[in-house]
C-alpha cells in the first residue's frame, strides 16, 4: 500500500463489509496440499443477529434480558453484546454471559449513542438489534421472528421499530400525540398482506412505514447502519442522552435509499424505573439535547422525500380493527409490564 486513500463506491464496501472470513483452507504454495483447519469452537464467525444491550445499573434485569434473548433467537443465531456503561455490573452480567457469543465491554458512562456505534463495529451479525438495560422481553419467538420476516418481505427495509413510529419530530412533550404504537400511542393502521410476496412470519401483521422511529428495540441491517456512519455522536456529549439519535437516523436511510418500518414488538421498559428521567441533571441535559436535536430533524424532515413514505404504505392493506388487531399482536407475542416482568 502506498498510503494513499482510497475511495469505494456503496456496493463495494457493501461488499467488503459482508465479505466471508477465510475458511482456513490454504492458497498459492500451500494450496495443492487441500488442506483444511476443523474447528472445534462452537463460536459463530457470522451469527444472525447481534443483540447489543446498553446497560446502567440494570445487573439486576441481566438474566432475564439473556434468557429470553436465547430463547428467541437460539444460541447458533445470536451473539450477546453488553456494554456496562456503570462499570459495576460486570458480575451479574457475567454470571449470565455464558455462550460463545457472548461479549462484555465496560465503559465510562459514554452513554447510547457512543455505545451503540462501538459494539455495531464489534458486532458480526447480519441483522442488530439494538436493547436497554432496563427491557422486559417477550417470553417466546414469535416477536423477534416476525420483525425479522418482515425483513425478509421488504428488501429495502433497513431499520424497523418496535415501539413508536412518526411522521413528525416527536419532541418531549408531544411525542405520544404524533406517533403510532403502543398505548397510548395509536395503533397501526396497516397490515402486510396475505400474498406471495410476504414470508410466512411476516403475513398478516400489522406494520406500516414512516419517517422515523423510537429506539428500543430497533432491528437493524448492519450494513445499512454502518454505512449511514452509525448514530451521529454530534446529537450529545459522552455521557449525555442523545436524545432524537433515532429520528435523524431514520430520516438519514430514507435519505439513501432505505425504508423503515414500525411493528408492535411487544417489548416493554423501565424494569426497575427510568434512572434518567429520576436524575435531576440527567433530565436538564434530556431537555436541552431534545430542544437542540429536535430543531436539527425538523429541518431534516423538511427535505424529507414523505411521497416514499406514502408509495411504501399503498402496498400493505388496511387493518380492519387496528385496536384490536394490537391487543391481540401483545397478547400473542408475550407482552409483559415492566412491573411483573420477571414472572414466568
Amino acid at each position: 500500500h502506498d498510503g494513499r486513500s482510497v475511495c469505494m463506491d456503496e456496493p463495494s464496501l457493501r461488499s467488503l463489509l459482508l465479505a466471508p472470513r477465510s475458511t482456513g483452507q490454504g492458497t498459492g504454495a500451500h494450496a495443492g496440499a487441500r488442506q483444511v483447519r476443523q474447528c472445534n469452537s462452537s463460536h459463530s464467525d457470522r451469527p444472525l443477529l447481534s443483540a447489543i444491550v446498553q446497560t446502567f445499573r440494570d445487573g439486576t434485569n441481566a438474566r432475564q434480558i439473556v434468557r429470553r434473548l436465547r430463547s428467541a433467537a437460539g444460541d447458533e443465531a445470536l451473539e450477546v453484546l453488553v456494554n456496562d456503561d456503570s462499570r459495576s455490573e460486570a458480575a451479574a452480567w457475567l454470571a449470565v454471559l455464558t455462550g460463545p457469543n457472548d461479549f462484555l465491554v465496560s465503559s465510562p458512562n459514554v452513554h447510547e449513542i457512543r455505545a451503540y456505534n462501538r459494539l455495531a463495529r464489534m458486532a458480526r451479525g447480519e441483522y442488530l438489534l439494538l436493547l436497554q438495560g432496563d427491557h422486559c422481553l417477550p417470553q417466546g419467538r414469535e416477536w423477534l421472528q416476525t420483525g425479522l420476516g418482515l425483513f425478509a418481505t421488504f428488501p429495502r427495509l433497513a431499520l424497523l421499530g418496535g415501539q413508536m413510529g412518526f411522521d413528525e419530530v416527536p419532541l418531549r412533550k408531544r411525542a405520544e400525540r404524533v406517533s403510532w404504537g403502543v398505548p397510548p400511542c395509536r395503533p397501526i393502521p396497516t397490515r402486510v398482506p396475505r400474498n406471495g410476496m410476504a414470508h410466512r412470519d411476516a403475513v398478516g401483521t400489522g406494520f406500516m412505514f414512516v419517517a422515523g422511529v423510537n429506539i428500543g428495540p430497533l432491528l437493524v441491517r448492519r450494513s445499512a447502519f454502518l454505512l449511514a456512519g452509525g448514530f451521529d455522536e454530534g446529537f450529545s456529549c459522552a455521557g449525555e442522552p442523545g436524545i432524537q439519535l433515532d429520528t435523524d437516523l431514520s430520516l438519514r436511510l430514507w435519505q439513501a435509499g432505505h425504508q423503515v418500518g414500525l411493528y408492535t414488538s411487544a417489548v416493554s421498559n423501565g424494569v426497575g424505573g427510568r434512572k434518567t428521567r429520576k436524575n435531576a441533571e440527567q433530565k436538564r441535559l434530556r431537555r436541552i439535547n431534545d430542544a437542540i436535536n429536535g430543531a436539527r430533524c425538523a429541518r431534516q424532515l423538511r427535505r424529507h422525500d414523505a411521497a416514499a413514505v406514502t408509495a411504501a404504505n399503498a402496498e400493505l392493506e388496511a387493518a380492519p380493527d387496528a385496536d384490536s388487531l394490537r391487543s391481540d399482536e401483545l397478547r400473542v407475542r408475550g407482552h409483559r409490564p415492566p412491573g411483573t416482568c420477571g414472572e414466568e
